[in-house]
């Protein structure tokens, strides 16, 4: 398994199925075996059919032959399908995040990420370069265009805060930016309908664009308190909701999502 995503990218829905049952079972898998899980599971396969298809499981590196005993998942297969789980588990734990719509909830990933990214732009204004700061100037320009012309910038919102954590040339910074927030763009139709409620549909643009400036500036104590200002308002608008006020927006953000 030279490239892991590739190889997942290759096998099918029942080889897959096939794979993870393989992950949590106990002893060696033979085809008789493995023909009743997936039989179990809906598939409508043949005993030859899942005899050929280990064959092929084999020949992609994901299994390996042990003796006549049955087969087993090789390690580095083993460790992409945990890795593969415990994505799973947190894009179950973001989905219930947003679908509950829990007011307390969304303001404690708000008030997590304050503390992230004060640090992480800190950490900008001494680390980030020139073409950091182009990255983040082009999504300052494409953030107002979107919002300007009545389209959706929520992605925008999101992806300058993945540049600020990537700013910071730090890899734990990046890989908690791009493995978790892209997700948090669900939130973003939320805070926009919490600001236009409060009469302040630019500011977060303002914000962004006066953190950018302080971090091409290099003046971190600045930039530090910029960033806890921009979390402190967004968390402002949706604290200062009634409960009926916030169950409207997030049926109105919901609506304006499905559209």
């Amino acid at each position: 398994m030279n490239s892991s995503r590739q190889v997942w990218d290759l096998m099918s829905t029942d080889e897959r199925t096939l794979a993870e049952f393989m992950l949590n079972a106990d002893g060696l898998i033979g085809a008789a075996r493995a023909h009743q899980h997936l039989r179990d599971t809906g598939a409508s396969l043949s005993q030859a059919t899942v005899s050929r298809m280990l064959l092929r499981l084999d020949e992609l590196g994901v299994t390996e032959a042990v003796g006549r005993g049955g087969r087993r998942l090789t390690e580095t297969a083993r460790l992409v399908l945990v890795r593969a789980s415990q994505h799973r588990r947190r894009n179950q734990l973001i989905d219930d995040i947003f679908d509950e719509a829990d007011r307390s909830e969304l303001i404690d990933l708000l008030s997590l990420r304050k503390i992230i990214e004060v640090e992480a732009t800190t950490l900008a204004c001494d680390r980030s370069d020139d073409s950091d700061h182009l990255a983040l100037l082009t999504n300052l320009a494409a953030y107002d265009d979107h919002s300007l012309c009545g389209g959706d910038f929520s992605k925008d919102a999101i992806e300058f805060h993945v540049l600020l954590c990537k700013a910071t040339h730090s890899a734990p910074y990046a890989l908690i930016a791009e493995a978790l927030y892209p997700e948090m763009h669900r939130l973003e139709p939320l805070i926009v309908a919490a600001a236009h409620r409060a009469g302040e549909r630019s500011r977060s643009s303002a914000e962004h664009a006066a953190i950018v400036r302080a971090i091409i500036r290099g003046d971190a104590e600045e930039s530090r308190r910029l960033t806890a200002e921009h979390f402190d308002t967004m968390i402002h608008w949706l604290a200062a909701l009634s409960e009926s006020e916030f169950a409207a927006l997030v049926m109105r953000a919901e609506e304006e999502t499905e559209r």
